[in-house]
């Protein structure tokens, strides 16, 4: 039996379970972490590759190390000379990249990897026990729940019947490995991966990419305000005992659907070449034309293309939700009018049970999905480590 399972290998999962073998609260034979993928963070690496992002959007100090500034100091011996960007010193992806895979190697956390995808979660007998599509099954004393939320790509509503009957040329950023779309594109969405995905297109072929959004360009530095990582909102959060009203909070907090200045300094210049066509209006329908998508906009305007990408987020609900729903069921975990989990300080949802990320959000606040939302996770987690050691020294 493992001592600690984690299930999910990416930002969340590997920052939790590197943190667990560099404070040496578990081994290498007793920690399972079960992740779809070959490796530690490899989905974020397909994705971020995918759209093209050269810079994150988080600051210097969010990353996955203990060490705050660990980033800072690996630029300077790994001769990053442009390692960082702007007035918050944003990481080059390559060198956060770099320094992640330094990092696990350095707590070699692949040796405690199992590919595999869940399929149910149980207690019996006092251990959790995982079973995976490939037919094993797991038995661990401590669980941290670090479940991505990109395998529920939102599709909206205008554009499912032509998913369901002629899907050719359609296409969610989430979901594809490569980035299939060919000629003239329209782009659906108006935040960050909307615009990475815009630009990378642009760039790349010779026909005119059509960003089409909702809403006019939000522009703000982060997708929510740097004092919700702090005292000066979280102290007034963390006295809300409504879950309602937290939920509340996290939407209002977050900058749904924006992105940064830079980046629209990238885009505007791409207008202007003549390379990017951005329309601010709402797709009411899509239909096939011989060869060609036609996109009807609600201000009564048409976009013929010959693909789409949708970069229009996630459908919301609780990650790992078809085989969750039934463990909550089973064992009546505590949950919010929302569907979220309800946990203590140290994220622990039930004896043995801990999140992270998404299902962390109603504790952690807004920058819970974030890699500072990681961080601070792992903070949690490790608190609850340090008081079952003085138990046990007891």
């Amino acid at each position: 039996m493992y001592k600690w399972i984690v299930i999910g290998g990416g930002i969340h999962g590997s920052t939790v379970a590197s943190h667990l073998l560099h404070h040496g609260a578990v081994t290498h034979e007793e920690m399972a972490i079960i992740d779809p993928y070959d490796g530690p963070i490899e989905n974020w690496k397909r994705l971020t590759n995918k759209i093209g992002m050269k810079h994150l959007r988080s600051p210097s100090v969010h990353h996955l190390h203990p060490d705050p500034y660990h980033l800072k100091k690996f630029a300077r011996t790994q001769q990053y000379s442009a390692g960082f960007k702007g007035r918050y010193q944003r990481p080059l992806l390559h060198m956060f990249n770099h320094h992640c895979e330094q990092w696990f190697n350095e707590v070699n956390l692949q040796r405690s990897w199992k590919k595999g995808e869940v399929e149910s979660l149980n207690k019996k007998d006092g251990a959790w026990h995982v079973h995976l599509n490939t037919g094993e099954c797991f038995q661990s004393k401590n669980i941290v729940l670090a479940i991505g939320v990109t395998n529920k790509p939102h599709w909206p509503g205008w554009i499912m019947e032509l998913k369901t009957s002629d899907p050719s040329g359609i296409y969610h950023i989430f979901e594809e490995p490569t980035l299939l779309a060919k000629g003239k594109t329209a782009i659906i969405g108006g935040g960050m991966t909307a615009a990475h995905t815009a630009i990378q297109l642009a760039k790349q072929g010779d026909e005119v990419i059509t960003l089409i959004k909702r809403h006019p360009f939000r522009l703000h530095d982060f997708d929510s305000d740097p004092g919700w990582l702090g005292p000066k909102y979280l102290a007034g959060y963390e006295n809300i005992d409504c879950n309602k009203e937290r939920r509340s909070q996290i939407q209002k907090a977050r900058y749904k659907g924006s992105l940064t200045r830079d980046l629209h300094v990238e885009v505007k210049a791409l207008i202007r070449r003549g390379k990017l066509n951005v329309i601010t209006d709402e797709v009411s329908c899509v239909n096939r034309r011989e060869r060609s998508l036609l996109l009807q906009m609600k201000g009564g305007s048409e976009v013929k293309v010959s693909s789409i990408v949708l970069a229009t987020g996630v459908d919301k609900g609780i990650p790992g939700e078809e085989w969750l729903s039934k463990t909550i069921r089973k064992h009546e975990l505590y949950c919010a009018p929302c569907g979220f989990p309800v946990v203590d300080d140290t994220l622990k949802w039930d004896e043995g049970l801990y999140v992270t990320g998404a299902l962390a959000e109603l504790r952690v606040g807004p920058a819970s999905r974030n890699i500072a939302g990681a961080r601070k996770a792992s903070e949690r987690i490790m608190q609850s480590v340090s008081l079952e050691r003085i138990v046990e020294r007891r």
